[in-house]
């Protein structure tokens, strides 16, 4: 998906791809590129007053939510072994 940081459109149809990463994104992009900031602040004002993106955005992050219990839960059940190995891995 190509993004056009000046076209309103463009940010919210991309926005709506992973809502929950994309949304902090726009935060760092308004204030690193504030050439793009009309653009953005009437994007993140449309989002707000959507309720089916809000309510989006609210399923995105409890998903986020879920996957990272998930991979916690993978992480308790690794044996020591398993664990050390994935230091090792880590270092090199």
């Amino acid at each position: 998906m190509q993004l056009d940081l000046n076209s309103v459109e463009s940010i919210v149809a991309w926005w709506q791809v992973w809502p929950e990463r994309h949304d902090v994104y726009l935060d760092y992009k308004l204030s690193a590129s504030p050439e793009f900031a009309p653009a953005i602040l009437a994007a993140q004002r449309r989002i707000a007053a959507s309720r089916e993106l809000m309510a989006l955005y609210e399923s995105s992050v409890q998903e986020g939510r879920v996957q990272q219990a998930q991979l916690a839960e993978q992480q308790i059940t690794l044996s020591a072994r398993e664990l050390r190995y994935r230091e090792f891995a880590m270092m090199t």
